[in-house]
């Protein structure tokens, strides 16, 4: 019933646009965002045309009155701003009388929302229209203390990360870090080095100053790829280190995660992540990581740790975590550490 309705009303509409002249035709629809152009032909000595536009569902009208294109064409052009979904109601006059739909039975053009748009409108919402972030992270890793000969050998680093991060929601580029990490340790010392007597001796490990820069890839929504090149100065002088990061959902609620870092000789470490955001204001997380961190020539070594986060208010968190670190079945450390992030 409402279409026939509508169809009277358009044909009504054409019927008397004929009679004086004039002539438009809708466009099929238009994309939110984007200006709209509403062309009408018309001779020259038809009255002032204007166009009757709002948003669908809204009540007042804005008059946009049609300005000359060409000879026989006028045109109004509804402004980005106000194109926007679900859809845009008008209807045109000529002096004081209807030439193309009506106040009453305006017509409707339907606003369509690109993908990437809606994407970015919804990654916005989560991020409570936060784009910057600074971010700390420090913690003791220790594998425990082996005593062989009376003498005790220790076997520990400390690791502090510290970056800046920009959400640019650029698809499929989500966002770019930069970052500095400081690793430092205590560990055997490798084969090849000396030790001031004939014992077993421990070394420092690590590195004072790493610079990094990180990607953020999402082409397709909830599954993202994180992409960072390290440049370090070690004890053996300049290198370089990378890391990767895969990822099925959000990094601060649910999500799996699988990665791999390089550190040139430093030492390498693969982990797999689960994180799950169950329980309000307390995003949680549990990792198992295979590393021989501090040195690549220590053995393999397993660490387990649980991260739990806490949202003082929107947009800054702290962090704590606590696990263990081991190379053997007989010899283990305690994992402690914890952060802190501030989002603007």
């Amino acid at each position: 019933m409402k279409l026939a309705i509508s169809i009277v009303m358009l044909a009504a509409s054409s019927t008397l646009a004929s009679a004086q002249g004039v002539r438009h035709v809708p466009p099929a629809d238009a994309e939110a965002g984007q200006d709209l152009e509403l062309v009408a032909e018309a001779p020259a000595s038809t009255p002032t045309l204007v166009a009757h536009v709002r948003t669908r569902g809204t009540q007042p009208f804005t008059d946009i009155e049609l300005v000359r294109k060409d000879n026989a064409r006028w045109v109004a052009v509804v402004p980005a701003a106000a194109v926007v979904a679900p859809g845009v109601d008008y209807y045109v006059t000529a002096g004081d009388a209807p030439v193309f739909a009506t106040l009453e039975w305006p017509h409707s053009i339907a606003v369509r929302v690109p993908a990437d748009a809606e994407r970015r409108t919804r990654d916005e919402l989560r991020a409570g229209h936060r784009r910057s972030r600074m971010h700390a992270l420090g913690e003791w890793v220790e594998y425990g203390t082996k005593t062989v000969n009376g003498t005790k050998l220790a076997d520990h680093y400390y690791r502090f990360d510290a970056d800046f991060s920009y959400r640019l929601w650029t698809y499929p580029l989500e966002e770019i870090r930069v970052g500095y990490t400081r690793l430092l340790g205590d560990t055997l010392q490798a084969p090849d080095q000396m030790c001031p007597t004939t014992e077993a001796c421990t070394a420092e490990a690590g590195f004072k100053v790493a610079g990094w820069f990180e990607l953020g890839l999402a082409a397709v929504e909830g599954v993202r790829f994180d992409a960072r090149m390290m440049v370090m100065a070690t004890q053996d002088g300049f290198a370089v280190g990378g890391r990767g990061e895969a990822r099925l959902g959000e990094r601060d609620a649910s999500h799996v995660a699988l990665g791999v870092e390089y550190l040139a000789a430093v030492g390498t470490n693969g982990f797999f992540r689960l994180g799950w955001g169950t329980v309000p204001r307390l995003p949680m997380s549990a990792t198992v990581e295979i590393t021989n961190l501090p040195a690549d020539h220590r053995p393999t070594g397993v660490r387990l740790y649980y991260d739990l986060g806490y949202d003082v208010t929107p947009g800054v968190r702290i962090g704590l975590r606590v696990g263990y670190a081991a190379r053997n079945q007989s010899v283990a450390g305690f994992t402690g550490g914890g952060g802190a992030s501030v989002e603007f």
